[in-house]
């Protein structure tokens, strides 16, 4: 009698991957993002009221438009989980 030969599968792997689409808006942002977003309005901003203060209105309004603007864009930002086998490479994921 001949022993029944197993059905190995092979096993997936979950990896978040990155995208910017308008549809994710609403979507968590991914922390990266968050971060990067949160600094780059921090920055416009004192670089706005230092503007303000040295009586520079175009330089106030550029920087304020630009740390708002900035900060919008990473709410496009989500991550979406893929699953790939375990032999694959991450960089074939498309």
């Amino acid at each position: 009698m001949t022993a029944a030969k197993k059905h190995i599968k092979p096993k997936k792997k979950k990896v978040m991957k990155t995208s910017f689409t308008v549809k994710s808006y609403w979507a968590p942002t991914p922390k990266k993002a968050r971060k990067i977003g949160d600094a780059l309005l921090g920055i416009f901003s004192v670089t706005s009221m230092s503007s303000m203060i040295m009586d520079y209105k175009p330089m106030a309004v550029t920087s304020l438009i630009i740390g708002v603007v900035g900060k919008i864009l990473t709410n496009f930002f989500s991550e979406e989980p893929v699953f790939i086998e375990e032999g694959e490479r991450e960089t074939q994921m498309d």
